[in-house]
């Protein structure tokens, strides 16, 4: 008997074992965590010289991607074509920096991972003397096209007046206060955080908006189980010290990510 037993434990813990590592992988809701992101949104995401995709996002997805024994592919897309990408099944989620809005949840499932605020990103020194939206008026403004912050501008323009004119990505628009075009970017806190750090002396925040935004991992209203491990996985990377590590990483608030 004991050296049945004997035969039998290590059998029973090797089957546990191989039990255990495929119940690890068949838990994963797709076979690859592929994700559309438009790599002009630094420090969310951007790209190398060699080509390579990386940022905040991109370390989530990897981290996701981790906890469920797969691993995570980026999608390169253009910004206004995100949402539709996932659509058209070209990637089974959206990680890019995106805000939840009602119209996108229209769309698509959304998982809410961090919270930002908009800002007015000026020339250091501010020596248009922008202090609020409302001094806008007659002034050249540059934003990131397809965002809601390019809606918001063009609601504004049409009230108080102002130049405004849009660009592929985000750190377009912000090298035009570079160059002396624009006199004022609307971003998020979060680029224009990126910003400053790598433009020191030349870039201020003039502007924060009191509005608190919202960042989403979307994925498509039909593939539930996904969204439902997508939820579960972000509220694992915030319960084990994952997302505060990745913020400090990226230079970004902490409280951000809670």
């Amino acid at each position: 008997m004991r050296r049945l037993t004997a035969l039998l434990v290590p059998l029973v813990l090797s089957l546990g074992i191989v039990g255990g590592v495929g119940a690890a992988h068949r838990a994963a809701p797709v076979s690859t965590l592929t994700f559309c992101t438009d790599p002009t949104f630094p420090p969310m995401e951007l790209t190398r010289s060699s080509g390579a995709i990386f940022g905040f996002d991109v370390d989530m997805a990897n981290a996701i991607a981790k906890q469920w024994g797969i691993s995570a592919k980026a999608v390169k897309t253009a910004f206004p074509g995100l949402i539709p990408a996932l659509k058209a099944k070209k990637c089974e989620t959206v990680i890019s920096g995106i805000f939840v809005t009602p119209d996108r949840l229209k769309q698509a499932g959304a998982v809410t991972y961090m919270h930002s605020h908009r800002v007015l990103l000026v020339k250091g020194g501010n020596p248009k003397q922008i202090k609020g939206p409302n001094d806008l008026k007659g002034r050249n403004v540059a934003v990131q096209a397809g965002t809601k912050y390019e809606e918001y501008l063009k609601a504004l323009k049409a009230k108080i007046g102002f130049n405004l004119a849009s660009y592929p990505g985000d750190t377009d628009a912000v090298a035009q206060i570079l160059i002396g075009r624009a006199d004022v970017v609307l971003t998020q806190d979060t680029s224009a955080a990126y910003q400053i750090g790598k433009h020191p002396g030349k870039l201020l925040i003039a502007y924060l908006f009191r509005q608190q935004d919202s960042f989403g991992i979307y994925y498509r209203k039909s593939d539930g189980q996904l969204g439902s491990g997508l939820r579960s996985a972000v509220a694992s990377l915030k319960k084990n010290g994952t997302m505060a590590k990745l913020a400090a990483k990226y230079k970004l608030p902490a409280a951000d990510v809670k």
